[in-house]
């Protein structure tokens, strides 16, 4: 007998957009959505409002007398998750936004907040890449670069609520600045923000190359970050200056990948991200360096995945974050 329709509204709260979905929790499937770019420079209060109008767009897309259960948000950076409070995200200029009392308030529904990532691992955990795994990381590259880490069956998330920021795993002593204020992070290399920093600069040293006028546009119509479309299109057209500085930051992400398999011993490790998804490049050279790097044993045994779920990971995994802490019980994640 096929199972009852359960709904819940999830949320991506990212440093370049913000997506809201109706996700039906019984099967992971996407009800109804609504995105636009967050536009952070704004400030947090814009930031609060946008949030808020696209979560009211994706629920009055709904089908007709279908009513969620809860809410759930990803947000990038660091979460109290018991006051629903995002506490310090620097790729996103908010500190201490109590979003959760915020939407509760609007939408009449319990609202429950977790990192952009953890939740996007949980997604990919029970509807994607990570299903029939018991432990896996999740890795996610776009503004920044953050995991989830799934441990048993569950979510870890340590004793300060911050495991899994591996963007801020650091990689090279007195290294470039980061957005959290150190030096070296992972995220200062390998990240699409570092990605576009790093080709804007040799394109302004008057390097050649096919991004320069498209990046420039887009950069200059607000946009922070160079879309991933776009690095795909410039390396299929064998664009010198793309090709080098993406395999540049691929190297990096699996000097990072290569020490998580050493740490953890992970089932497997999953990427994910729109820059993953469309740029074959980046995921081919961290996985073999990745590989490189760690021990013979994990180096062998260990699969690296593209998660499944694609740009919708962090919304099927916020929205069902949701529903666990309204009471919802998910059945096994088993293949």
């Amino acid at each position: 007998m096929p199972k009852q329709k359960a709904y819940a509204l999830g949320i991506d709260l990212g440093g370049t957009k913000t997506l809201a979905a109706v996700i039906d929790i019984t099967s992971g499937e996407v009800v109804s959505s609504a995105r636009k770019r967050t536009r952070a420079e704004r400030g947090q209060e814009f930031v609060a409002q946008r949030t808020l109008e696209l979560a009211n767009a994706a629920l009055g897309d709904m089908p007709n007398g279908a009513e969620i259960v809860a809410v759930g948000v990803g947000a990038a950076g660091q979460i109290d998750r018991d006051a629903g409070t995002i506490v310090d995200a620097p790729n996103l200029g908010v500190r201490n936004m109590a979003l959760g009392s915020l939407l509760s308030k609007q939408l009449g529904k319990p609202v429950s907040v977790g990192n952009d990532v953890e939740v996007a691992a949980l997604g990919e955990y029970l509807y994607g890449a990570g299903k029939g795994y018991s432990n896996f990381i999740c890795v996610f590259i776009g503004t920044g670069i953050g995991s989830g880490i799934v441990q048993n069956g569950r979510m870890y998330t340590g004793l300060t609520g911050t495991a899994g920021e591996i963007g801020h795993m650091v990689i090279q002593a007195g290294g470039r600045i980061c957005g959290c204020g150190g030096r070296g992070c992972l995220e200062a290399y390998a990240s699409r923000t570092a990605i576009t920093r790093a080709i804007m600069a040799e394109i302004h040293h008057g390097r050649p190359s096919v991004l320069a006028t498209d990046a420039e546009r887009q950069l200059k119509q607000g946009e922070t970050i160079i879309r991933s479309g776009i690095l795909a299109n410039a390396i299929q057209q064998k664009d010198e200056l793309t090709i080098e500085i993406v395999t540049e930051a691929a190297e990096y992400l699996g000097y990072g990948l290569g020490s998580v398999m050493n740490l953890y011993n992970p089932d497997c490790i999953i990427l994910g991200g729109g820059v993953v998804e469309a740029v074959d490049l980046l995921f081919e050279t961290a996985s073999y360096r990745a590989r490189t790097v760690a021990l013979s044993a994990p180096a062998k045994k260990t699969p690296l995945l593209r998660a499944k779920l694609g740009d919708f990971s962090g919304v099927v995994g916020a929205a069902c974050l949701g529903a666990q802490k309204a009471g919802y019980q998910f059945s096994s994640n088993g293949k």
